[in-house]
């Protein structure tokens, strides 16, 4: 799942260390996919400490949510249809189809949830930028991440991007599909297959909208 697939699980909590914690993982991936980062095995490190256990909380929601997610048979099913879709599309380049409808789908949940005001950008934004950095990079450091630059100068790149609502848009989510392709590959689409493929999303978000809120209201009810 994607931030604000993930946010919307936290929408109504107002703690920006859960917040946070709940969409970290995917941060430190865009930040540096180099890094892993294992909570689970330092997990008594951050007892005493609420705002360290929270950020925890956020992580461990994360991980069942993307477990839960990428199990369900919602998953398996629309990710299929994608493929079928969008392979056409990328024929010829070195993107794989699979990979490629995993990230669409996941964006396209993101789209809708914007569409419907399930969620809105300015309170995800706002609850990162309330964290207490001290607590997030005495979290990355009490997990043997050996210093925390790199995570910094990208959240703060994320945040002054604020991105996301840019989601509302099909060409962007294009965008940002091939952007994400080409950290694994190096692939140029032409003007014809951006079109094509932005047309797929635009179609595919349609047949989407009429349940695609049953994946979260799945996913809810498992992590309460």
């Amino acid at each position: 799942m994607n931030f604000l697939s993930h946010y919307y699980f936290e929408r109504y909590n107002r703690n920006p260390e859960l917040v946070v914690g709940c969409v970290l993982p995917d941060l430190i991936k865009n930040a540096d996919k180099d890094v892993n980062v294992l909570p689970h095995k330092y997990e008594d490190r951050f007892d005493g400490n609420p705002k360290l256990r929270e950020i925890y909380r956020g992580w461990g929601r994360h991980v069942e949510a993307d477990r839960y997610f990428h199990n369900a048979p919602f998953f398996y099913t629309h990710t299929h249809e994608l493929k079928q879709l969008l392979s056409p599309v990328v024929a010829g380049t070195p993107i794989r189809p699979s990979f490629l409808s995993h990230i669409a789908l996941e964006l396209l949940l993101d789209h809708l949830l914007l569409r419907h005001q399930s969620v809105h950008e300015s309170d995800f934004y706002a609850c990162l930028a309330a964290v207490d950095r001290d607590a997030v990079g005495r979290f990355l450091l009490l997990c043997d991440v050996p210093e925390t630059t790199f995570f910094f100068t990208y959240f703060n790149s994320f945040l002054r991007a604020q991105y996301v609502g840019s989601y509302r848009q099909f060409d962007q989510i294009t965008q940002a599909v091939i952007s994400i392709c080409r950290r694994l590959w190096d692939v140029r689409l032409t003007d014809d297959q951006t079109e094509r493929m932005t047309a797929t999303l635009t179609h595919y978000a349609a047949l989407l909208d009429a349940d695609f809120h049953t994946i979260f209201d799945d996913i809810e009810m498992h992590l309460a």
